[in-house]
């Protein structure tokens, strides 16, 4: 549930960016899942976790023990597309996985774990 938290904040975020750049209504449905993704990809990358992951106290760490790099982070933010697709079944996932992945970390090789507390946003 911490993680649906963390994403719903993350897309509240990025509904107030787009909303603030202003798009037409026909293409705010595709440029807000581009946008997600996107911003997704970039803050794995750099703080390995996203905003709404910080407040959540949550990060993603790669299983193989390896720093997060761009084809990781790539694969796993694609791989979101795949989890919503089915219904979000692929989020749902995390309920019945011993290692509560959903089907993007299976795919991407990664997992989501508490972060220790005193991580700072910068």
């Amino acid at each position: 549930m911490i993680r649906m938290a963390a994403l719903i904040l993350d897309c509240i975020l990025i509904g107030i960016v787009l909303a603030c750049i202003g798009s037409d209504q026909d293409a705010a449905s595709n440029a807000f899942l581009i946008a997600l993704a996107l911003y997704g990809a970039v803050m794995w990358k750099i703080r390995s976790t996203t905003i709404g992951g910080i407040i959540c106290g949550l990060k993603v760490v790669r299983l193989d023990g390896n720093a997060m790099d761009w084809p990781t982070v790539t694969v796993r933010a694609l791989s979101c597309f795949l989890s919503l697709v089915v219904a979000g079944l692929g989020f749902f996932w995390i309920l019945f996985s011993r290692e509560r992945q959903a089907w993007h970390d299976k795919i991407a090789g990664t997992v989501v774990v508490y972060a220790p507390k005193g991580n700072s946003l910068v």
